[in-house]
């Protein structure tokens, strides 16, 4: 099990390789079609798309979040819905 502070860590890296493996195939697909190669096209360019979107995300992530905390108005204790609210 992970504790929360791992799993923080390790939340930006898992979520870039799943959008990078999706967006590259898509693109992949969108450009060669589903034909002989697509899964060998596919496999060369994930690697750099996950080069380039890991970073990318490390750089944007604490811009993200100071832009979403400005932007987000708190509710008053006797307006809460609880923890899933």
């Amino acid at each position: 099990m992970l504790s929360p502070r791992q799993a923080q860590f390790a939340f930006v890296p898992l979520v870039v390789t799943l959008m990078s493996g999706v967006m590259s195939f898509a693109m992949t697909a969108l450009h060669r079609g589903f034909g002989p190669g697509l899964m060998e096209a596919w496999l060369h360019g994930w690697p750099v798309a996950f080069a380039v979107a890991l970073p990318t995300a490390w750089l944007v992530l604490p811009g993200v979040r100071a832009l979403l905390a400005r932007a987000t108005c708190t509710v008053p204790a006797s307006r809460s819905l609880g923890r899933l609210g």
